[in-house]
């Protein structure tokens, strides 16, 4: 059966993000602040991207907003580094740093607390859309203009690499300090084993696929997020890619996995675990127009990120909310 994405793939990201990172004027004029007792997640935060160095846990949002908690999620202090910001990832380092993305050409770099944060500009006409580390501490950053751009000293210098197309690249990970896997529009695929220096266009995603999520657990085996509800899975380091069923048919933003299981979060507040071939909702007990991001906390603990000041912690055995 072919591959069918419901929606051009014509800048969606971009579009999804920027909704997101405005906010919704209906969430903006909730109550400012979801629980009296806390302070530090506001209704009206739009979360994008939550990460952790095991020691503390980190989650970022529009307005230069980025929360961190010290004791697995029980409380949460907030920190704006710059309301002009728009953050729209976070990650770790093997180093016990951080680097939150913000679309407007910067990275801002956290130490291993959290407490302080740096900003960097990065050198480039290109929109960054998703930033990464490797396993040499180096960062990397993704985005139109078919960009891809790397720094080895916390984002004082950059090498950007123009792979001569007019594409945006949405997702980018490293499996080891040599190899890494971008993707992006029209189905866009580049690998590297030479830890970036040359990057190869692999075999096209299907249907010119413009990816919302990816997540591979090694160089064969990976799933791809697109448009309209579509999830699909490779076993061959993306040779070929063979259509999943996702039960509802709801857009997925993020893939985590958790306690020997994988699952997807999306629009809707949508959990959904991969059971065999299909994908199957979790009801989680949470709300929201979105889930941006899951991290996994423990082996029944996985952290949910999201729109309307989504910011919470779920309890699942045999994916199930419990």
């Amino acid at each position: 059966m072919p591959v069918r994405f419901q929606m051009p793939a014509h800048r969606l990201l971009s579009g999804l993000l920027l909704a997101a990172l405005a906010g919704c004027g209906a969430n903006a004029n909730l109550d400012a602040v979801r629980d009296a007792g806390n302070k530090s997640v506001m209704r009206y935060d739009q979360f994008q991207g939550a990460t952790t160095n095991q020691k503390v846990i980190v989650a970022v949002a529009g307005g230069g907003t980025i929360t961190v908690s010290e004791n697995g999620a029980k409380s949460w202090t907030r920190k704006i580094v710059d309301n002009t910001a728009s953050l729209i990832g976070v990650t770790s380092c093997p180093d016990g740093s951080f680097v939150a993305l913000d679309f407007y050409r910067k990275i801002w770099v956290g130490d291993a607390g959290a407490k302080t944060w740096s900003g960097k500009d990065i050198k480039t006409q290109a929109n960054p859309l998703a930033v990464t580390c490797d396993a040499g501490n180096r960062i990397w950053v993704v985005g139109s203009l078919t960009a891809i751009l790397s720094s080895s000293d916390k984002g004082a210098s950059w090498n950007e690499q123009a792979l001569g197309q007019d594409a945006m690249l949405t997702t980018v990970q490293f499996l080891s300090e040599n190899q890494g896997i971008v993707t992006g529009e029209f189905g866009a695929v580049y690998t590297t084993r030479d830890g970036g220096r040359d990057w190869e266009a692999g075999n096209k995603i299907p249907n010119d696929a413009y990816p919302l999520a990816a997540l591979f657990k090694d160089a064969n085996t990976g799933w791809l997020a697109g448009a309209g509800g579509v999830i699909l899975a490779t076993r061959d380091g993306g040779k070929s890619w063979t259509r999943q069923n996702n039960r509802i048919g709801v857009p997925v933003y993020g893939f985590v996995e958790h306690a020997g299981g994988l699952y997807g979060v999306g629009a809707n507040a949508v959990m959904l675990k991969q059971n065999g071939e299909d994908w199957t909702p979790v009801d989680h007990g949470r709300r929201g127009p979105y889930i941006r991001s899951a991290l996994s906390l423990s082996q029944k603990e996985l952290l949910l990120a999201g729109g309307a000041g989504l910011l919470e912690v779920v309890k699942l055995a045999d994916g199930q909310a419990k």
